[in-house]
């Protein structure tokens, strides 16, 4: 899954139970915390393959569930003991939601169910075949990407795709844009900074 889809699954999944529990719509720190967590294990793994050369592939303790089940249970206990639930709640939904989806993205695209990514170092992956480093493995996924998405022969995919994120911004236009204040204090804080 991509960075948005990541985003988009976890904010969808937290919105929703936030919803469904609490009876209101998702805070902005929540929400920033949500987005956080459904990057965190890309942030963690990916550099430490493809740049550092720490892992033989971009799946290692960030998406291994030995480290991220503990995890979130501390970032839940420690947000509880001061009184502030949803934090932890919305790390520990972002964090899981994108190792769920990074199980359930090969198998909705016709592959196997499987769950070797979120096994490590119980199951590891066999080094990448070349070494692209950091900037060029990411241009090479942006590159087939960008090429999938262009080719006219996926614009019906292209469309059910981009009609996704329409619903999920729609949504979080509806819990009134939850984040988008923090993001502003945070940008003017640093701006007055620098």
């Amino acid at each position: 899954m991509w960075p948005w889809e990541h985003l988009a699954f976890g904010y969808v999944i937290y919105s929703l139970g936030v919803h469904l529990t609490w009876r209101r719509a998702p805070g902005g720190a929540e929400a920033v915390v949500v987005a956080i967590g459904t990057q965190a294990p890309d942030l963690i793994d990916k550099p430490l393959s493809w740049g550092l050369e720490v892992f033989p592939m971009g799946y290692a303790v960030g998406h291994s569930i030995l480290f991220s089940l503990p995890l979130t249970a501390v970032a839940v206990w420690i947000a509880r003991r001061y009184d502030r639930a949803g934090i932890g709640i919305a790390l520990a939904v972002g964090y899981l939601s994108h190792l769920a989806g990074d199980v359930l993205s090969p198998f909705l695209s016709g592959g196997a169910l499987s769950f070797d990514r979120l096994l490590w170092p119980l199951v590891s992956f066999p080094a990448y075949e070349t070494d692209h480093g950091f900037v060029g493995r990411f241009s090479l996924y942006v590159g087939r990407y960008l090429h999938e998405a262009t080719d006219p022969s996926n614009l019906p995919y292209v469309l059910a795709y981009l009609s996704v994120f329409f619903l999920v911004s729609t949504l979080w236009v509806i819990d009134g844009a939850p984040g988008v204040r923090q993001a502003i204090r945070t940008l003017r804080s640093v701006a007055s900074d620098g």
